[in-house]
């Protein structure tokens, strides 16, 4: 079946089913990759394809819930993101739980205005059943089947529509038991309705079990299988699953992806936002980014206090709104602006010795170098060095007994950031930093703030004070924990600078519940310099069963160190040699 937009079939099946009147549509002229131009979309062998079956790719942002953030869905803004973003679907997030529908089912209205709205524009919309804390769909699946039952019978004659019937199925909710069963009911409801509109359907583990459904997919047509990541969160291991979906030949669709950690705040991370886009983009995934908001937080694309209609400027859009932007732009429309100028370095710190002062810092999302900046007073900097690549540097040309001020920039082809927080250092003649000991040092920062949820995620970085390269297959790192379950633990190498493929993790039992990961390298990790680091190492431990930890009373945690700094409560070993840190 192929459906049209037309204002006589629209009449016909409104009276047909006895509904309200459908929505008027407008004649604004729309860009190429926009409803009218491509029809009702199919999936074929996996492949999203438009009605003359064409590859093709959906691009675009979500809500954030309905019931919190509704003012910024309505026509103004989503013409705004057509017109300015160049984005062609756009997805309402329709939460069931937390004062969502299930409580409160007047946002509904909100749900039919952005999709009459879409309507209007040209535009694709996702319908979005938005599981989440209500962890197991088939909790509200009468209330499910009601829904899409009603808005199937509403827009089903509309090709702009598609249906996302299980946001995040989780907390121990598996395909095969539970989410397949789900679908095999709700599916047939919105069937009856519109038989070849696209449904997407939620996989486990908040939408990351996409390999279970291309094991055991349904057998409905135009059926795609929902993918949902965090940049600061999920790497290397879920882009796999990706692949063995699509070599399997089932349809993945990225509904929902931040740019920062899986809680929607930290970063935000743009160097694995660009991997993760560049990944999609080859394999022309469709997707969706999180969210159309002014709340706090590193995954809003808007600056607190942003119009609700549009109208957006660069300073009212946050940094993950502006590289957003720019990557609709680039993934649709041939791009525009360039990068975004990077924010400002953190965590900077210096180690003072003879005759020279150390810094490192963490590195800002979408830089391609930085610039060092001294004073001998707070302010009035002279650049020292410039576009130092990578996250540390050592002043060689320092005073014995001067105090001297530091800041760091960074900075890409669009320019360059703000500078960092100052920090000070007064080399001093004989400091020469601790001696062996302390010529490699090992930083710390936490990537999952909560000390009670289901994965630890260190992330470690080893520095080089000294003044020879070092081996990185010399060395290894001690992480400590408790193990207070006692069971199995997984791990992961979510993203790494030197590649994951060169890292290696065991856990070893030191003596009742207290365990340590030990990390080390294979010798394709290749050395530090002098002055240089290993880059990030984004590591994630759970548990097989996904049971909850309690980090606690873990020795190496430390939840509100949330960029690098030195942590000695991690060891560092050279040939088995101790050379950094205290053990617990």
């Amino acid at each position: 079946m192929k459906k049209t937009v037309s204002i006589c079939l629209a009449f016909v099946m409104a009276l047909s089913v006895a509904i309200a009147v459908a929505p008027e549509l407008t004649s604004e002229a729309a860009p190429a990759d926009l409803v009218s131009q491509n029809g009702q979309l199919q999936v074929v062998n996996g492949q999203l394809r438009n009605s003359s079956g064409q590859p093709f790719q959906l691009a675009g942002i979500s809500s954030h819930g309905l019931q919190w953030f509704g003012e910024f869905v309505n026509e103004d803004s989503m013409r705004w993101l057509r017109d300015d973003w160049g984005m062609n679907v756009f997805r309402a997030a329709m939460y069931t739980a937390e004062d969502g529908y299930i409580t409160n089912p007047s946002v509904k209205e909100k749900v039919k205005e952005a999709v009459e709205a879409a309507i209007a524009l040209d535009m694709y919309i996702v319908i979005d059943w938005h599981i989440l804390e209500d962890n197991n769909p088939n909790q509200y699946k009468e209330q499910a089947k009601d829904f899409f039952r009603e808005m199937s019978a509403l827009y089903g004659q509309y090709p702009n529509v598609i249906y996302e019937i299980a946001n995040e199925p989780n907390g121990g909710v598996t395909w095969n038991n539970d989410i397949k069963p789900y679908a095999q009911e709700v599916i047939p409801v919105i069937r009856a309705n519109d038989p070849d509109g696209i449904v997407i359907v939620g996989t486990g583990t908040w939408s990351q079990d996409v390999h279970h459904a291309a094991d055991n997919p349904l057998s409905f047509s135009d059926v795609m299988y929902a993918t949902h990541f965090y940049a600061g969160t999920h790497g290397q291991f879920l882009r796999d699953r990706i692949d063995y979906a699509l070599n399997k030949g089932v349809g993945v669709f990225v509904s929902e992806w931040g740019t920062s950690a899986a809680s929607g705040d930290g970063g935000v991370y743009l160097n694995e936002s660009q991997q993760w886009i560049d990944f999609m983009n080859s394999r022309n995934v469709s997707w969706i980014n999180w969210s159309l908001a002014d709340k706090n937080e590193s995954s809003a694309a808007l600056m607190p206090g942003a119009s609700p209609t549009g109208g957006w400027n660069q300073a009212q859009l946050s940094t993950s709104g502006q590289f957003v932007r720019e990557q609709i732009l680039n993934t649709l429309n041939g791009g525009s602006q360039g990068p975004v100028i990077p924010p400002a370095p953190s965590g900077l710190s210096t180690n003072a010795g003879d005759s020279h002062v150390s810094l490192i810092w963490s590195g800002a999302d979408g830089a391609d170098g930085y610039h060092v900046k001294r004073s001998t007073w707070p302010g009035g900097y002279t650049t020292i060095a410039a576009n130092v690549s990578g996250i540390s540097y050592t002043d060689h040309n320092a005073l014995n007994g001067t105090t001297y001020y530091y800041v760091v920039s960074a900075v890409n082809s669009s320019g360059e950031g703000p500078n960092s927080t100052q920090v000070s250092a007064t080399p001093q003649a004989g400091n020469n930093n601790g001696g062996t000991s302390g010529d490699l040092v090992v930083q710390y920062q936490a990537g999952d703030t909560s000390a009670t949820d289901n994965q630890m995620k260190p992330q470690l970085n080893i520095h080089n004070n000294g003044n020879s390269p070092v081996n990185l297959a010399d060395l290894s790192i001690r992480y400590y924990f408790t193990n207070d379950s006692g069971k199995a633990i997984n791990s992961f190498c979510d993203w790494a600078q030197i590649g994951c493929s060169n890292i290696t993790v065991n856990f070893v039992q030191v003596a009742g519940n207290q365990y340590y990961a030990e990390i080390s390298f294979a010798s394709g990790a290749g050395s530090i310099s002098a002055g240089a680091d290993s880059g990030q190492m984004q590591l994630r431990f759970h548990y097989s069963d996904w049971s909850n930890f309690n980090e606690s009373n873990d020795y190496s945690y430390n939840g509100g160190q949330t960029s690098f700094a030195d942590w000695d409560q991690v060891t560092l070993y050279e040939n088995g040699t101790q050379v950094w840190g205290n053990q617990p």
